[in-house]
């Protein structure tokens, strides 16, 4: 996805000047870009703070390894971005675990789907569903389903709340190097669409993007190998999932600039029909 150039023609048109937005690239191909790539400026995540987090391991058409980050949204299914499941053959899911070497359960998928409108030039509709070969266990208090918003819900913006992301990713700017082995948070703050668009241009930023930045810093985002993974915030004493990683800027992570996400209140009628699942 490098290189990917949005130009307003609109603006062009009316004030004769050139308009050239920052490009937008897959977070799991984020890497080599800056000094930290993982959930850059981070935390270490305590045991069972995060139980609804899956770490996944795809295995490509032409051979190799592809990492990405996903959620449990039900004890078979998990909910990831597209652009990890395209090309991938199978996947194996780690989950339970702040640390992907010592899971609570391991599962394995070759029945996964990629949203139909998803547009992998602008990442736009970034969002995939995984079902589980066999259920994750029920009894154990590091593996539970993260809440979905219910049906409804999809004028709310989450404008201005301070949201959470968590993923296992890279941890140095070696291309080639492995994810983290351990899990990482970070809180982001959710900006407007149309603050997002001024960055990236309306084609990337549509109605089912959300954005957000760091909470603390603006250098705080996800980064590679993230992709897929959940953005929440606390509702009801919950994590109410409101995002799925999908984006940074080609200028890197921490480039101050917000990172782009599935807004998942606009992906729940899909999800039910899909899954079979009902939410809220």
């Amino acid at each position: 996805m490098k290189g990917i150039i949005v130009l307003t023609t609109a603006c062009l048109a009316l004030a004769q000047a050139k308009f050239i937005f920052e490009s937008p690239i897959p977070v799991r191909e984020a890497q080599g870009l800056e000094k930290s790539t993982r959930i850059v400026n981070g935390h270490p995540a305590p045991p069972g703070r995060f139980p609804y987090q899956v770490w996944l391991r795809g295995t490509p058409e032409s051979g190799g390894d592809r990492a990405c980050g996903g959620s449990l949204i039900s004890y078979d299914w998990v909910l990831t971005a597209a652009h990890c499941i395209t090309g991938i053959v199978r996947f194996t899911l780690t989950m339970g675990t702040i640390n992907r070497n010592q899971p609570v359960f391991l599962g394995h998928s070759t029945h996964f789907i990629i949203h139909p409108l998803y547009d992998r030039s602008h990442l736009n509709n970034d969002v995939g569903l995984i079902l589980l070969d066999s259920p994750a266990p029920q009894n154990s208090p590091y593996i539970k389903p993260i809440t979905l918003p219910a049906p409804g819900r999809t004028s709310e913006t989450f404008l201005n709340y301070r949201a959470t992301v968590s993923g296992f990713g890279r941890t140095i700017d070696i291309p080639g190097s492995g994810q983290s082995h351990t899990l990482n948070w970070v809180d982001v703050r959710v900006i407007s669409n149309a603050e997002c668009s001024a960055i990236y241009g309306s084609t990337v930023i549509v109605g089912s993007t959300i954005c957000a930045i760091g909470a603390d810093d603006p250098s705080q985002n996800p980064c590679g190998g993230d992709s897929g993974g959940p953005l929440t915030v606390q509702e009801n004493g919950r994590s109410l999932q409101i995002g799925v990683v999908s984006f940074v800027s080609s200028s890197g992570c921490t480039s101050g600039r917000p990172a782009g996400y599935a807004r998942t209140t606009h992906f729940i009628d899909w999800i039910s029909q899909e899954t079979g699942l009902t939410f809220g």
